[in-house]
């Protein structure tokens, strides 16, 4: 009996061992993950502020924002988030659907015709407002890029990873609720075999 009690014991130990680092863990990711939202929340208040910088310098009445464009602006980047067979996330930045499928058609037109035609590059966007476009307001697309690109991706992984490390440490705590329960049923049958041999 006492050696199933010191292999229960030493499970236990090793349950809070695996907890701490889990927790560790968790704790590593959440200060990585509450620099990464201020990263996010500096650079929207950045392009904010260089949007309505360029709106002051602009020529009278002319103010940069959704007035100015018409609703056939789509955007060029996009998040694709894909879960693998592990339930680990994976993200990559691509085209957007409509560029994608602007190209899928070039490539089968090219194909029909026999004669290869240029891809199309993606339209930058700024174009819209025009060729000579406020320095501020391309601070601010080259901010928003930045975000979409390195920031938000790597905030989807870092969530990803505190989820999963959650759902491990919840699986240890009732790994070792179990252990101890099991070294208290072994405890008492002990102590009651005990008073009826006394």
């Amino acid at each position: 009996m006492s050696a199933c009690l010191l292999l229960h014991k030493t499970k236990f130990i090793m349950a809070h061992l695996d907890i701490d680092l889990l927790l560790e863990r968790y704790l590593t990711l959440v200060d990585e993950y509450t620099k990464l939202r201020s990263k996010l929340n500096q650079l929207q208040v950045d392009i904010y502020q260089n949007i309505a910088r360029a709106n002051y310098s602009a020529e009278r009445g002319i103010r940069y924002g959704p007035d100015l464009y018409d609703e056939r602006m789509q955007a060029v980047r996009q998040l694709n988030i894909a879960v693998g067979e592990d339930n680990v996330p994976s993200f990559e930045i691509g085209l957007s659907q409509a560029e994608v499928t602007d190209d899928v058609k070039s490539d089968s037109q090219s194909n029909d015709d026999g004669q290869e035609k240029p891809t199309q590059k993606p339209k930058d966007p700024l174009r819209w407002f025009g060729v000579l476009t406020p320095m501020p307001l391309r601070v601010a697309q080259k901010e928003a890029i930045e975000a979409v690109e390195d920031i938000v991706p790597k905030l989807v992984s870092i969530n990803a990873e505190m989820i999963e490390v959650e759902i491990q440490v919840r699986r240890q705590k009732k790994r070792r609720a179990k252990t101890e329960a099991i070294a208290m049923k072994q405890r008492g049958e002990e102590v009651t075999r005990s008073e009826v041999e006394a």
